[in-house]
């Protein structure tokens, strides 16, 4: 398993019904409750009701559901979806791989297996996306995350509003802190958004060791906790600067480790936004583009840093961040060679002699 990869947990995503072809049925099967008047014998339309969505619990511990639904696609119009929940379990023995770029079409081969519904990988990969959790995992004794749990609790802003269990069948730490600590998921907002660290060990034991033990998952899990966060719902989106991103593939061919640290950074840092003075924001980014250029070593971290800065408009800020994520996802910028960067970076750190590092590209 690798440390510290980011990956999509689980999502809502809607794909156009026009572009599937039906297998199931059940969903498009429909009904409506009339009344009768027994004296004029007339019949008045009570309510209709439209499919019944298919959802399995398998006994091997993976869920399912797929339904159809209408949605607006813009300008007030609705029209009808194909809304299916997909999570990393679907992956079966990948599911510490979590869904990627490169584990998406092993996804999509799962959902079309349960031969609901039909439709291209092109149209899959097309799907809007909502409730989209965002996952990594990292080697962690229980020792060490009960010292993380409270160096998150004396680091925060906002201590109220995590909550926390430290049950050798339950070990977790989580925000926003709800009453009974019931679906805190609910409660989230896109500005105190849904965060959780948790014991992967523990819930593969206790809580999901039916499909931990179908798929040989427990060893891996040894000693492995979980960070989730949530990107809730459109909103969310525009407030972590990512409305570009419209569909499933452009999410997984994302910067979703710059997405996650904005989300767990909204319960660290208080903003400063001060007014553009001399150079405008394009001007700035320019500048140290040139004097922190990709060709003398810059990483994915000093790249972001350019755009995501604290000496500008708050709107401005807000378009700098959002050309990042564009220009990522687009592939404009040379990933290759910050990855390459980074890891260097990483390995001279380790070290010791990370100020010996000279990066020689031509």
């Amino acid at each position: 398993m690798n440390n510290y990869n980011l990956k999509v947990d689980s999502a809502k995503i809607s794909i156009p019904l026009e572009y599937c072809e039906i297998l199931n049925t059940d969903l498009l099967d429909a009904f409506q409750l009339d009344r009768t008047n027994l004296v004029t014998g007339e019949v008045e339309t009570v309510k209709q009701y439209k499919g019944e969505p298919f959802i399995l619990n398998t006994d091997y511990g993976t869920y399912y559901k797929i339904w159809i639904e209408p949605q607006l696609a813009g300008k007030g119009v609705s029209k009808l979806y194909l809304s299916v929940l997909i999570n990393s379990k679907h992956l079966g023995e990948h599911y510490f791989k979590g869904i990627t770029k490169d584990t998406v079409s092993l996804l999509y081969q799962n959902i079309m297996e349960q031969n609901v519904f039909k439709c291209s990988l092109e149209d899959f990969l097309d799907a809007r996306f909502i409730d989209t959790d965002i996952a990594f995992d990292f080697k962690c004794t229980a020792e060490h995350f009960e010292i993380l749990k409270q160096n998150i609790k004396n680091s925060t802003l906002y201590p109220g509003l995590w909550a926390s269990t430290h049950k050798s069948k339950n070990s977790g730490i989580w925000t926003p802190k709800t009453p009974s600590n019931i679906k805190p998921r609910d409660f989230a907002t896109p500005s105190k958004p849904y965060v959780k660290f948790y014991s992967k060990e523990i819930d593969f034991k206790y809580r999901s060791n039916i499909f931990a033990n179908h798929f040989g998952l427990v060893k891996q899990a040894e000693n492995i906790v979980r960070f989730e966060c949530t990107i809730k719902n459109s909103r969310h989106k525009e407030l972590l600067k990512i409305q570009h991103i419209k569909n499933l593939k452009q999410l997984l061919n994302s910067d979703l480790n710059k997405i996650a640290s904005d989300i767990f950074k909204r319960y660290f840092e208080k903003r400063k936004f001060v007014k553009s003075k001399s150079e405008t924001p394009m001007d700035k980014v320019i500048i140290d583009l040139v004097n922190m250029a990709i060709k003398k070593g810059a990483t994915k971290n000093d790249i972001y840093k350019i755009f995501d800065r604290a000496d500008i408009s708050r709107k401005s800020n807000h378009n700098l961040v959002s050309k990042y994520h564009k220009l990522y996802s687009e592939n404009k910028i040379k990933k290759d060679l910050l990855e390459a960067n980074e890891t260097s970076k990483n390995v001279f750190e380790f070290l010791g002699v990370s100020e010996q590092l000279k990066i020689k590209l031509d």
